[in-house]
C-alpha cells in the first residue's frame, strides 16, 4: 500500500468499486500483529468517498489529525455497512516512519 514518514499529513485511499459509492464506509489501521488480527468494531473511521463517485473511500491521517501512528507496520482495512451486511476486505499494509 504505502510507506510514509511518521510527519506525513495525507489521506489513505482504498478503492471499492464504483456502484457502491454511498454506502456507509469505514477504514481500520490496526498493527501488523502474527497471528494476524482482523478488528474490531472501534477500530474503524468513518472514511467519505471522493468526489466524482470515483469508488474510492478515504481517511485522513497524520500530524494535526486525531488519527495518528507512531513508527511500524500497520494493516489496512475496510468495511461497508448495506443492511445488515458488512463486507470487510483486508486492503493492504502501511508502514510508518523508519523502521530500524
Amino acid at each position: 500500500m504505502a510507506h510514509i514518514p511518521t510527519s506525513s499529513n495525507e489521506d489513505i485511499r482504498v478503492f471499492w468499486g464504483v456502484g457502491l459509492v454511498g454506502l456507509p464506509a469505514g477504514i481500520a489501521i490496526i498493527s501488523r500483529t502474527s497471528p494476524e488480527a482482523e478488528p474490531v468494531d472501534g477500530d474503524y473511521i468513518a472514511a467519505a468517498w471522493e468526489d466524482g463517485a470515483t469508488g474510492w473511500a478515504s481517511i485522513h491521517i497524520g500530524p494535526g489529525t486525531p488519527h495518528t501512528y507512531t513508527p511500524g507496520e500497520y494493516v489496512v482495512w475496510t468495511r461497508l455497512t448495506a443492511g445488515t451486511r458488512k463486507p470487510v476486505r483486508r486492503s493492504g499494509l502501511l508502514t510508518v516512519g523508519v523502521l530500524s
